[in-house]
């Protein structure tokens, strides 16, 4: 089948708009990407200990439809099967995190042999599928009893992670080129100590809050030099997955709106890359009186030079110039004309570009991939059998085309990962949010194509976008 971006006729056939073909640089890595949690399942199978999420899953009211990934897609016990999909599609490299609880079930000391057996063999059915890995250490499943601990308010768990991270390298380092710490410390920070959605779900002082968060970034360099002393490969390459405050000026053609986009974009997600690129916290980070603890060393550790940006990328809001506001700047977060996802995320393509260039022009990025871009639509199949998602397919295509316009100016973007392949458990959106190119029929798993699976597969072929 031959997707390209284009109108839904009223016959219901996806009509090309055009001809125009964006190709891209030779080389550029096409990806997919899951979480282990989301995915796995097998929640207490060889010797897992329930993780922070299995608890969180148990509270009434905190996931929609009340239910738990303790099944997920299975993927643990599917994986051979999955990977032969993607082999299919022609994903190039896979993005998956590995999980803390299954490898080292206590969080610290003994590690479970057979945790490492699954990841090892799974690691080795990639590449036998001719797919490069990019391996995760955490996308947000501490060990419940590390949890019990302290969690991330505690250095103690900063420590216990770059343990973690030194088990992982020793047993798949010898094939594991690309490396990832952490997913979204935005949301760990925002979530787990502050919120009712991430878990463990706690409401505690902004100062232990940022606390936590500091902890975050201690255990993200420890662990960055813990994988370069113990990797075997003399190319590891090592990086930190951000979703950032995307802020994009409100008209691209005013100076003073692009320069108020830069300047607020840079206020926000300063607080998250500043720590690492610049090895310090801006002045605007933290209310007075709630700064973490710190120390010049833990500062340099966490500053540990990276080799690539991960960036996520869903959306943003618009930003004019407002030379009566403090900032010079005002933020328009609510556009009734921008369309939604059925997440109520907005649709904003030109999100892509702007963070993409933001990034780029203020801090030293070497390299810079798409770790995250997707979008949650109403899927349903037809009674042909089939998923018709001309939604999501519109959708990736204006984000990807925006990307090729960063690519165009001259960014360093060497690849783009898909959020997500499959279906998948959509954290406290339980299964009522579906992401994936590939339908997961719960209560079968079976796995059905949709039209955007077979769109990406021509895209990646060709290794262009026509529009």
């Amino acid at each position: 089948m031959d997707f390209q971006p284009g109108i839904i006729s009223a016959k219901g056939k996806f009509v090309k708009k055009g001809q125009k073909k964006l190709k891209f640089p030779e080389g550029f890595v096409w990806g997919a990407a899951c979480s282990s949690y989301q995915s796995e399942g097998a929640w207490n199978e060889d010797g897992k200990s329930p993780s922070s999420w299995d608890v969180f899953c148990k509270k009434p009211g905190i996931v929609k439809g009340g239910s738990d990934a303790t099944v997920a897609i299975d993927h643990y016990h599917r994986y051979k099967s999955d990977i032969k999909i993607m082999k299919d599609i022609g994903i190039k490299a896979y993005r998956f995190s590995t999980s803390w609880p299954r490898i080292i079930p206590n969080g610290t000391g003994k590690v479970n042999e057979k945790g490492l057996d699954h990841y090892d063999r799974y690691v080795d059915e990639l590449l036998k599928n001719g797919i490069r890995p990019f391996l995760n250490l955490y996308h947000w499943d501490l060990p419940n009893v590390q949890e019990l601990r302290g969690g991330f308010r505690s250095k103690e768990t900063s420590r216990a992670f770059a343990d973690y991270a030194v088990a992982v390298v020793k047993r798949v380092g010898d094939r594991v080129k690309d490396w990832m710490t952490f997913n979204e410390i935005k949301h760990i920070w925002e979530g787990c100590y502050n919120s009712n959605w991430n878990a463990p779900g706690l409401h505690l002082s902004e100062k232990i809050n940022n606390q936590a968060y500091h902890n975050v970034n201690l255990a993200h360099g420890l662990a960055a030099n813990a994988i370069r002393a113990y990797s075997p490969r003399n190319d590891v390459e090592i990086g930190l997955v951000h979703a950032l405050w995307i802020r994009m000026p409100k008209d691209e053609k005013s100076r003073k709106d692009v320069r108020a986009a830069e300047k607020c974009f840079l206020e926000k997600s300063g607080r998250l890359i500043d720590p690492v690129y610049k090895g310090e916290y801006p002045e605007n980070a933290f209310s007075p009186g709630t700064e973490p603890e710190t120390t010049k060393e833990e500062m340099r550790v966490i500053s540990t030079p990276m080799d690539f940006f991960g960036l996520n990328v869903y959306g943003g809001f618009d930003v004019s110039h407002d030379a009566k506001a403090e900032n010079g700047w005002r933020e328009i977060e609510s556009d009734p004309s921008v369309p939604v996802t059925s997440m109520n995320w907005g649709v904003t393509p030109s999100a892509m570009y702007w963070a993409i260039k933001f990034v780029c022009d203020n801090y030293d990025v070497k390299k810079l991939y798409v770790t995250e871009n997707g979008a949650a639509y109403i899927d349903t199949v037809t009674h042909d059998g089939k998923i018709h998602d001309w939604d999501r397919i519109d959708f990736l295509a204006k984000y990807i085309a925006e990307m090729k316009r960063a690519v165009a100016g001259g960014y360093k973007v060497d690849g783009y990962f898909l959020w997500s392949l499959f279906d998948n458990f959509e954290w406290a959106g339980g299964y009522t949010q579906r992401l994936g190119a590939v339908y997961v029929d719960y209560p079968t798993q079976k796995r059905i194509y949709k039209d955007s699976a077979y769109w990406y597969k021509d895209l990646i072929r060709k290794n262009a976008l026509t529009i």
